[in-house]
C-alpha cells in the first residue's frame, strides 16, 4: 500500500494531476466571473499548467494567484480583445442565419480560427515577454506553421465543448471541473515540444 500512495507512482501522479486540474479549472472559473480579467484568468491557468506539465512543483492555487497578478495588464487586454472579436462573430452569425445563410459556415470558421489563436495566445503570454501586437502575430504564426497541432487543440477542445453542452445533464459537471483546465491542459501538452524547439533555435 506504501507504493500505492508514493507521488512516483504513475497512477498517483495521474490522479494528483486531475485534482490540480479541477482547482484550477474552479479558479478560472471564478476568475472569469468580472468579465474584464478573462484573459488574465486564461493567461494563469496557462502558466500553472506548464508547470505541472513540467513535473515542476506545484502549489496550483499559489501559482494561479501569482501568474494572475503578474499577467494581469496584458493578459486582461488580450482577453478583451479576443473577447469583442467573438461577440462580433456571434452578431454575425445571428444576422447571417436570418438574412445570408450560406455565410454561417464561413463565420464559424472564422470563429474556430479565432478560438486557436486564443489558445495559441494565452499560452504565448504565460511563457514569453512581448508585446500584444507580437503575442497576436506568432500566436498566428505558430497557428498556421504546426496546423496538425492547431486542428487537434481545436478539435479537442470543441468537441468536448459540444459534447456536454448536447448531453448536459451529464457534460455539465464535466464543463465545471474541467471545461477550461483540460483542453489548456491538452493544448500545451502539444505546444510543449514546438516551444522546446523554437527556444533550442533561437
Amino acid at each position: 500500500m506504501r507504493w500505492f500512495f508514493d507521488m512516483e507512482n504513475p497512477v498517483m501522479r495521474t490522479l494528483s494531476v486531475v485534482a490540480d486540474l479541477i482547482v484550477l479549472n474552479l479558479l478560472t472559473i471564478a476568475y472569469c466571473l468580472p468579465v474584464v480579467t478573462i484573459g488574465a484568468s486564461l493567461t494563469a491557468l496557462n502558466a500553472t499548467v506548464m508547470k505541472i506539465l513540467r513535473s515542476e512543483e506545484t502549489a496550483p492555487a499559489k501559482d494561479f494567484f501569482r501568474a494572475f497578478r503578474e499577467n494581469f495588464k496584458k493578459g486582461s487586454a488580450v482577453g478583451l480583445l479576443f473577447l469583442l472579436i467573438f461577440l462580433l462573430l456571434y452578431v454575425d452569425y445571428l444576422a447571417a442565419q436570418t438574412f445570408i445563410p450560406a455565410l454561417c459556415p464561413v463565420i464559424a470558421a472564422m470563429a474556430l480560427l479565432t478560438l486557436t489563436l486564443g489558445l495559441y495566445a494565452f499560452a504565448l503570454l504565460a511563457r514569453y515577454e512581448n508585446t500584444l501586437r507580437g503575442t497576436l502575430k506568432n500566436a498566428l504564426l505558430l497557428a498556421v506553421g504546426y496546423f496538425p497541432k492547431t486542428l487537434g487543440m481545436a478539435v479537442f477542445t470543441v468537441a468536448l465543448w459540444l459534447l456536454s453542452v448536447q448531453f448536459l445533464r451529464y457534460g455539465a459537471p464535466i464543463l465545471f471541473l474541467f471545461g477550461l483546465s483540460l483542453p489548456c491542459y491538452v493544448a500545451i501538452l502539444l505546444m510543449q515540444k514546438v516551444f522546446d524547439n523554437l527556444e533550442k533555435t533561437a
